[in-house]
């Protein structure tokens, strides 16, 4: 099965579905991390362990520039 941001097994099970995507997925944010920052886009940097490396990645890559003004 595909969804539209993540490839899932077509065996899977709800419990692997939910890990794929859940908050401590940094292997997923690794490979895609525009997609982890979308899926994830209720979640706070520093929270969110999948939002966190999705956001580090995006950093380093030069694709995600914060926003000077503001202060976290």
């Amino acid at each position: 099965m595909t969804v539209d941001f993540v490839r899932i097994p077509v065996d899977a099970d709800a419990m692997s579905i939910a890990t794929v995507v859940s908050c401590v997925s940094p292997e997923w944010a690794q490979r895609d991390p525009h997609r982890a920052m979308q899926v994830h886009i209720e979640c706070e940097v520093g929270v969110c362990v999948t939002k966190s490396v999705a956001h580090q990645m995006l950093r380093e890559q030069g694709k995600l520039v914060p926003d000077s003004g503001r202060v976290r």
